[in-house]
């Protein structure tokens, strides 16, 4: 059921040396592509990173929080074309990544998503910049998140249940 695989699915930092069949990598992606897009759109694109001295390099795109990207089997940067999507691009992206570790968490494996949008890395560098450089991204392209993906190494912690009551509120906003 849908709501045991959403209560699985946690970020996974950690990852063994395994790597992700061919197949399951297939299917990770084929779900992303079905993933919908605001006025169905087809402003998505995916890169797939294998190669570890390039995951090693994503692993810095940032301050902090993407070291976890040189020990994934794969990494995937969800890049949206922002021209084309103008109003929906980030949401587009959003979305997609959340099908990828869904479909990630079904299979059994452990991912992490590391965000974009308003970091920097170590220099001061717009992240934005230091991956569309990496990766070779046009310009008309924004990378939104890099998701990595890999054989869990760590079990993570039971999730929380937030309380119903006071985060679902009906009809108007009652906080």
């Amino acid at each position: 059921m849908f709501n045991e695989l959403a209560k699985k699915r946690r970020s996974i930092r950690k990852y063994t040396d395994e790597e992700i069949s061919e197949k399951d990598l297939n299917l990770i992606l084929e779900s992303a592509l079905l993933s919908p897009t605001g006025k169905n759109l087809d402003s998505k694109r995916f890169i797939v990173i294998k190669d570890k001295e390039m995951l090693e390099k994503l692993s810095k795109y940032k301050v902090s929080g993407a070291a976890f990207l040189k020990g994934a089997s794969v990494a995937i940067a969800v890049v949206t074309n922002k021209e084309l999507a103008a109003t929906t691009y980030n949401q587009d992206a959003c979305i997609a990544a959340t099908f990828i570790q869904l479909q990630a968490e079904d299979l059994g494996l452990g991912s992490c998503w590391g965000n974009v949008t308003t970091a920097v890395n170590e220099e001061g560098r717009p992240s934005q910049e230091v991956l569309k450089e990496l990766l070779e991204v046009p310009e008309e392209y924004n990378v939104e998140c890099v998701i990595g993906i890999g054989h869990k190494a760590e079990e993570p912690r039971e999730k929380k249940e937030l309380d119903f009551k006071e985060h679902v509120f009906f009809e108007k906003f009652r906080g």
